[in-house]
């Protein structure tokens, strides 16, 4: 009976660490880089139809329009692991955020911030 259960709890733990495996082989940096169009965005977040731009240098740019002008935001983000941290200046002021990826493959990515926020985008490029 125990031997039984040494190997139930054998192949449960055989599991969950290749489920943990297979999330790290995920390369979210390569992922990330591209221009992203946000398709649904909780309020007080981004626009929907706005574009993300994340680049290979680490480099972050986001424009949207507002009445009828087009605004670009310049920043910077860093990936680790599922998350990243993204630094923007807007206006006089640094903004720093740190986001989790919650899903993301080559065309689709949905996010959440600190507050539970979420923003779905399509890779457009």
């Amino acid at each position: 009976m125990k031997a039984v259960a040494f190997l139930v709890a054998a192949a449960a733990v055989n599991l969950l660490g290749s489920a943990g495996r297979a999330d790290d082989k995920v390369d979210y940096t390569k992922l990330i880089v591209g221009k992203w169009e946000v398709t649904k965005a909780s309020p007080g977040t981004v626009p929907p139809g706005a574009i993300v731009e994340f680049t290979k240098d680490g480099k972050l740019n986001v424009t949207h329009k507002e009445d009828d002008k087009e605004l670009k935001t310049e920043g910077t983000y860093k990936v680790e692991k599922n998350k990243f941290t993204m630094s923007m200046k807007i206006g006089d002021e640094v903004e720093k955020k740190t986001i989790t990826i919650v899903k993301i493959s080559e065309k689709e990515m949905s996010t959440k911030d600190e507050d539970d926020n979420g923003v779905e985008l399509k890779k457009v490029r």
